[in-house]
């Protein structure tokens, strides 16, 4: 990505790396590394763009279903994302926020409180950036409700 902040970060705990098929069929294909995915009913790894997520992507979409890795989150563990509407604030800590998604090698998913239901709790502000940064990073807590249950093997 250039240089370009991650769409989203783990930020505590461990990687819990999971191996998994990219999907073969349509627009969902469309992630790259460090974007939030799911399973599709086939077992498959497409963008997480509504629903339920599974974890961070590790790399971006091969394109020919091969197994791709991904950091299976569990609800525990705190992850960083780049704030959308404005510039960050201590104000937005204890706020619910939900991701949104831009098909885009920089964009990715961002953060939106505006009528968020769903996703995640503000923890803090990313220390990497003051409080005030315009898409500044937020540190947030995903709701276990809203993560994907780990398929058995």
């Amino acid at each position: 990505m250039g240089g370009s902040v991650p769409s989203v970060e783990r930020v505590t705990g461990s990687p819990n790396i999971h191996f998994y098929p990219e999907a073969t069929t349509g627009s969902a294909l469309d992630f790259y590394a460090n974007d939030l995915v799911k399973l599709d009913s086939t077992g498959g790894v497409i963008i997480a763009t509504s629903g339920s997520m599974l974890g961070i992507v590790q790399r971006n979409a091969p394109g020919d279903g091969s197994e791709i890795e991904v950091d299976v989150l569990d609800g525990t563990e705190e992850v960083s994302g780049i704030y959308k509407a404005s510039s960050t604030a201590q104000t937005l800590v204890s706020d619910i926020v939900d991701f949104t998604f831009t098909v885009s090698a920089t964009a990715g998913h961002t953060l939106d409180e505006s009528g968020a239901t769903t996703d995640a709790i503000v923890i803090d502000h990313d220390t990497r950036d003051e409080w005030g940064t315009t898409s500044g990073r937020l540190t947030v807590r995903i709701f276990p409700t809203a993560l994907q249950t780990v398929p058995s093997s």
